[in-house]
């Protein structure tokens, strides 16, 4: 063991026994029998839902706060903080009524201008806002994120009353009101917003709709959530990235559920002999990206060498079968998915593939830089990447490896050449995973722009016949994925995850969400 390893071990360990106490003094004070204690890994990016884009904050957002509609656990859509809504498809409209006496946590009555609100900050080009996209389909929302328009009362989306929300689409879209259920799109306070600045997510400041308020946040250990009904169990959501600590937690009885993050990749076999390890299946890929404006990744050619050197069978060997292997970027259960293709793996080709453009010489291959997160088993999945391109390219691939909110802001402002990243579906439709790579998907890094693939998604997202949809879908990921070599898919993940006795039921979403208040927690007789 050498003496940076010893001192982290050491480190670890600290956080562990301070955690813990941590845990008891907090346990004493909110009553530990009606506390959830949940450990979430990393540091969430922002509880700013216009501008949150990690799964983290999803987590609390989305049991802090509340949408015009919601999806149960049959994956069905429901009105939530709507009453109902009308679609004319004649005029491309829907008009929207909210719900009476729907309160925010400081008692103010929620208004529909609270959502035009929203969706004017989340599409101002000011804002910066990932998912702006997400409302491209109401008449001139694009243009105005784009900033070709620089009046919002242009854009299809009005407040006809404190009640009535009216909404013009640029077509008739059957997914647009599931959209509607994702956190980007939930209402403002925007007079909260303008007096406190980016301190108005802070838990003295922040007003929320959700069964949930956010009592306190200290940075980097702990979020506290407390229920607005007294028969609900608070939660205590801890911020630990060393599985290893834990599990030890866990098993100590100091935490009552860990998700996959926080599950030691060596002890995967132990947990599933005492049949401790639960698994859901889930709406979540996992893949690498490409920088298609970088040097040598310009070149679709090298791109494909890079896909066809990966034997993906190795990640579900390593990962203990919790993940599934694919070619599909769409998953298994939504209309579009290639999941069943034939495995691409062929190194005779990717070398044959590199020797025919410029790169019979490996020696001369340019450095070329993989970033992942450092959470979980990234690294490890990293190094298995790493040592597969050298052994069956010859390429020496450095990787580097960023703590969650740094990693983002670094696809952002100086995105390498390659980089391994996630999607777990915001709403149960392949639309939202074949959108992101439109040339104005907030949430493509890739820096690539396919008008042939844009049109095909378009077309999609109206297509009325299931049939059509799947034939529209399938063309363009061959077009993403095998002609153009955008990104590779690697494994779908299954939600893996601890659950101490004291838990009764928990079910994850199969978009990976947590419904706190569906926690419910053994009894005593």
């Amino acid at each position: 063991m050498n003496q940076k390893t010893k001192n982290n071990n050491i480190i670890y360990k600290l956080k562990s026994f301070l955690l813990i106490i941590l845990f008891f003094s907090l346990s004493i004070n909110t009553g530990l029998s009606k506390q959830i204690r949940i450990n979430i890994g990393s540091e969430p990016g922002t509880l700013d839902w216009n501008l949150a884009t990690d799964s983290s904050s999803f987590q609390i957002i989305n049991n802090i706060m509340s949408g015009l509609t919601k999806f149960n656990n049959n994956l069905e859509l429901e009105a939530n903080l709507a009453e109902s809504w009308e679609v004319n498809k004649k005029e491309k409209s829907i008009t929207i009524k909210l719900k009476n006496n729907i309160k925010w946590s400081d008692g103010e009555n929620l208004t529909a201008k609270q959502f035009i609100d929203s969706w004017e900050r989340l599409l101002n080009p000011n804002t910066g806002a990932d998912y702006a996209y997400f409302l491209y389909d109401i008449k001139n929302a694009k243009e105005y994120n784009l900033g070709t328009i620089k009046d919002f009362s242009l854009v299809g989306a009005k407040a006809l009353d404190k009640k009535t929300i009216k909404i013009h689409l640029t077509e008739n879209k059957s997914y647009f009101m599931s959209l509607l259920s994702f956190m980007s799109t939930f209402p403002i306070r925007a007079e909260k917003i303008e007096k406190y600045q980016q301190e108005w997510v802070q838990p003295n400041n922040i007003t929320t709709l959700g069964k949930y308020t956010l009592a306190e946040w200290a940075s980097h250990d702990y979020i506290l959530l407390n229920p607005k009904k007294k028969d609900d169990n608070s939660v205590l959501l801890l911020m630990n990235d060393n599985p290893s600590s834990s599990l030890a937690m866990f098993e100590n009885g100091n935490l009552d559920i860990v998700d996959g993050s926080g599950i030691p990749l060596l002890e995967i076999p132990y947990l599933i002999s005492k049949k401790l390890l639960n698994f859901e299946s889930q709406f979540r890929n996992n893949y690498i990206g490409f920088n298609v404006q970088k040097y040598p990744f310009d070149n679709k050619k090298v791109r494909e060498a890079f896909a066809l050197s990966i034997d993906k069978s190795i990640f579900e060997k390593v990962l203990h079968n919790t993940v599934i292997k694919t070619e599909s970027w769409i998953p298994p259960g939504l209309i579009g998915s290639i999941h069943n293709n034939s495995p691409r793996y062929d190194k005779n080709l990717a070398n044959k593939i590199l020797d025919e453009n410029g790169y019979k010489d490996r020696k001369k291959f340019p450095k070329i830089k993989f970033l992942f997160p450092e959470s979980g088993n990234n690294r490890i999945i990293a190094e298995l990447l790493q040592t597969m391109w050298m052994e069956n390219l010859g390429i020496k691939v450095e990787m580097q490896g960023l703590e969650w909110k740094i990693y983002l802001i670094t696809l952002d402002i100086d995105r390498p050449h390659m980089f391994r990243a996630g999607w777990a579906a915001d709403y149960p439709d392949p639309h939202n995973f074949m959108n992101i790579f439109t040339c104005n998907g907030g949430n493509n890094e890739t820096g690539w722009c396919d008008n042939q693939y844009d049109e095909k998604i378009n077309s999609a997202s109206y297509e009325t016949s299931k049939l059509a949809r799947e034939t529209l879908y399938i063309e363009a990921q061959e077009r993403l994925l095998y002609n153009q070599n955008v990104i590779i898919p690697l494994f779908i993940s299954n939600q893996i995850y601890l659950k101490s006795k004291k838990i009764k039921e928990l079910n994850f979403s199969k978009m990976g969400i947590i419904n706190f208040s569906e926690v419910k927690i053994q009894t005593k007789n």
